[in-house]
């Protein structure tokens, strides 16, 4: 009995068998090199395919802001000429000094580029027009029906005057209300006011209140140097101060009343006189490429300006890709009025010296006719 006992418990010992726990990392494994390359590639894929994609819409957006502000500039060009030939000769008793010795001796002074033939760069023109920024209101009335030698205005309107025209009003032309003009002949101080003296003119009743402008002789041009325009040209300059930037040309077409001897024996009759020949109103009665200095063509008959502003992109236009390469537009050379840009574009060249080149610049042109609506002799 005791052996099958003792038998039975070493049985029991040799039929334990307790196996060690395994460990959890065993059948794990790393990524091979294979993996490693298929996932860098991959993931290359993906950082290259984002690059184009922000890198075109980069370029996409710097490209549609050069756009819109190319059509800024070129109407902001257009709203300054048509506000100034509109007022051109505002109560008009010329001539009108401007700055650096400029004289505008009728209310517009075409200043055509080339008076021989097609122009070959950018038209100019000079205008005598109320400079607003230093209007002031008459301190006391006028009573009128006798001739008078002078009017009152504050003394700080005046001393802001005198500094528009460089310190002394002797010879300024001002005019009351935009209905009578003088010439300045001296400035009597009063406390707090001041006389502009003038000759002997006869001057309808005015109330207190009535404004007074200083007339200038302005000049538009353009410029077309960084140190006219202040940056990167071109831009449209106002008496050498630039107003427009991107403003590459302007042209002016004039039509009168009164200018073809032919036409109701060259008497104004509040109808444009026909240039062109053929019955109505049209194109072909604006005139280019005209001094307006031989009777009767002279620009006292001037009644309508035809505008013609171009503006172009302040950078020229890139590839929307990643790569840094110059695109080229598919639009030819613009032909502005009697301007062909193919032909010239500016004095000192044409399009073939244009560095980056003409086709690589969008551009707006933007045409309006204006009625010199206060022009008077």
């Amino acid at each position: 009995m005791k052996m099958m006992l003792d038998t039975g418990h070493k049985r029991g010992e040799g039929s334990c068998a307790c196996k060690e726990p395994r460990s959890s990392f065993v059948d794990e494994r790393g990524m091979t090199l294979i993996e490693l390359a298929v996932g860098a590639v991959v993931g290359m894929l993906v950082v290259a395919g984002a690059y184009a994609v922000l890198t075109s819409s980069q370029k996409s957006t710097h490209a549609n802001d050069q756009i819109v502000e190319t059509q800024q500039n070129v109407r902001i060009a257009m709203d300054l000429l048509s506000r100034d030939i509109k007022n051109a000769g505002f109560g008009w008793a010329g001539p009108v000094s401007g700055p650096s010795s400029t004289t505008c001796a009728t209310p517009i002074v075409p200043l055509d580029m080339n008076t021989a033939g097609n122009d070959t760069g950018p038209d100019s023109i000079r205008l005598a027009v109320p400079i607003e920024a230093v209007s002031a209101p008459l301190a006391t009335a006028t009573t009128g029906k006798t001739k008078i030698t002078g009017i009152t205005m504050s003394a700080g309107a005046v001393a802001n005057m005198a500094t528009e025209v460089g310190g002394s009003l002797n010879g300024a032309v001002v005019t009351i209300g935009g209905a009578s003009t003088v010439s300045v002949t001296g400035v009597t101080p009063s406390g707090s006011t001041s006389v502009l003296n003038f000759s002997p003119t006869l001057i309808p009743p005015y109330s207190v209140g009535i404004p007074v402008y200083l007339l200038q002789c302005v000049t538009y041009s353009i410029g077309t140097t960084a140190a006219a325009c202040g940056g990167v040209g071109p831009c449209l300059l106002r008496n050498g101060v630039s107003v427009a930037d991107g403003v590459e040309d302007i042209q002016f077409a004039y039509a009168c009343d009164g200018c073809v001897a032919a036409v109701n024996s060259g008497v104004e009759d509040r109808i444009i006189d026909n240039q062109g020949g053929a019955s109505g109103f049209d194109q072909a009665d604006f005139i280019t490429n005209n001094q307006w200095a031989t009777a009767p063509m002279t620009a006292d008959k001037i009644r309508l300006v035809q505008i013609t502003v171009v503006a172009r992109q302040t950078d020229a236009d890139q590839g929307l890709g990643e790569v840094k390469s110059a695109m080229t537009l598919s639009s030819g050379p613009l032909q502005v009025s009697d301007h062909n840009h193919a032909q010239g574009l500016f004095v000192a060249g044409d399009l073939t010296t244009m560095s980056p080149p003409y086709t690589q610049y969008r551009r707006r042109m933007l045409t309006r006719t204006v009625e010199t609506r206060n022009q008077r002799s």
